[in-house]
């Protein structure tokens, strides 16, 4: 049975993940572990034959999604509906100072977090919308082809989570560390599910 193939890969580690902060929309630039991180990342996908390579705009991805890209005589097309969450008054903030500054919020979000906004920024299922609506483009003119898709923690387990029907509220269990990745087939025929898990967050290339 013909498939489209979808590489998901996650940035490489930034100066905030390191300090816990909330990202979301805002950049931050990638360590220098996490230069080294995309370099591998894109040393591992170098011999699969990918026909495109996708991107969020914010820069932490954008130069992920370069290094793949460079071994495959491609430049990535930058899309911002594959951005990270946006988690509105949060960004930049370490999560002790949210607990801090947002007591009452931190405590509604953790029993409620599909459908708590923190001010300013998405719910998760805005975030699985619009990436669908990403796919929807996509995915149709990529048939029997691989492509990758780098973008961000938060929303590719959302994503992920939506595509393999888990539901979002257990998006979390889908660890999605930096330059993971995790691979999925669109079965445009398949009687059972539409996409197939061939691995989720596969990291041995950086251990």
């Amino acid at each position: 049975m013909t498939a489209t193939t979808i590489i998901f890969v996650r940035h490489g580690e930034t100066l905030w993940n390191k300090e816990r902060r909330y990202q979301g929309q805002q950049d931050s630039p990638l360590s220098p572990a996490g230069l080294i991180q995309a370099e591998k990342v894109g040393q591992f996908l170098r011999n699969r034959s990918i026909q495109a390579v996708y991107s969020s705009d914010l820069k932490r991805a954008q130069l992920t999604a370069e290094t793949i890209a460079k071994h495959h005589q491609l430049s990535p097309v930058i899309d911002p509906r594959l951005r990270e969450m946006s988690f509105g008054v949060w960004e930049a903030k370490t999560r002790e100072q949210v607990k801090l500054e947002y007591p009452d919020l931190w405590e509604a979000r953790g029993q409620d977090a599909l459908r708590t906004r923190i001010p300013g920024g998405e719910l998760p299922l805005e975030v699985v919308q619009r990436f669908q609506d990403f796919l929807d483009a996509q995915v149709p003119r990529a048939f029997g082809k691989t492509i990758v898709v780098v973008s961000h923690g938060g929303a590719l387990r959302l994503t992920i989570a939506s595509l393999l029907h888990i539901p979002l509220e257990k998006s979390h269990c889908l660890r999605q560390s930096n330059v993971g990745v995790s691979e999925l087939r669109y079965l445009q025929q398949g009687r059972n599910c539409s996409w197939e898990a061939i691995c989720i967050n596969s990291t041995a290339h950086v251990d």
